[in-house]
């Protein structure tokens, strides 16, 4: 679970739902289970219903802005099987704290599960950061030792070529790098 930003609460989708569920059970209507849910979570108390049966306060979490977000990003991505759900109840007929409480447990295993792939990318992320800056750290090095590299790579004949070949495979391992993370993250 993650601390929703300067909110000082914890929030985690999953058991916002457990937690409606349960609140319908106990005769609330579902705009008031959502909205003393949403209240407790630190999350807004926009839980009026639109016509999908989707409180406002779960589509406007969604489709906030990134620097305007003040839920982690495990908890944004259980908004949209949080949605579907509510959709789901609506457009069955199925009693509504049924369908929240059999998905609370999906949902809420899919925000664990994203939260461990942030994780597990930290390490790569950095190394290819690292690498990057290997390059401008050889320059440096070579220069404080006296060696003026910058004065071999920037002079006219293999200085220059050795340059721009340098350069078009710094680029290429970043771009490499790049794809490599985001097929990791994608799955």
């Amino acid at each position: 679970m993650r601390r929703a930003k300067g909110r000082g609460k914890r929030a985690d989708m999953g058991m916002l739902v457990a937690e409606t569920a349960t609140r319908l059970r106990s005769g609330a209507t579902p705009e008031g289970a959502w909205r003393q849910t949403l209240e407790r979570a630190g999350l807004g108390a926009h839980a009026d219903l639109d016509a999908d049966g989707v409180p406002a306060a779960l589509r406007k979490l969604w489709l906030a802005p990134r620097w305007r977000r003040t839920v982690g990003e495990e908890v944004r991505l259980g908004v949209p099987p949080a949605i579907a759900v509510c959709r789901m109840s609506k457009l069955t007929g199925a009693p509504t704290a049924d369908v929240l409480e059999s998905c609370a447990a999906g949902i809420t295993e899919a925000g664990e599960a994203a939260a461990a792939r942030r994780v597990a990318m930290a390490g790569p992320k950095a190394s290819a950061r690292i690498l990057a800056l290997l390059p401008v750290l050889g320059l440096c090095v070579g220069t404080m030792i006296g060696a003026e590299p910058l004065a071999f790579l920037l002079s006219p004949g293999p200085g220059r070529v050795l340059l721009a070949l340098g350069f078009l495979f710094e680029l290429a391992g970043l771009a490499w790098a790049r794809a490599l993370v985001r097929r990791a993250e994608r799955g």
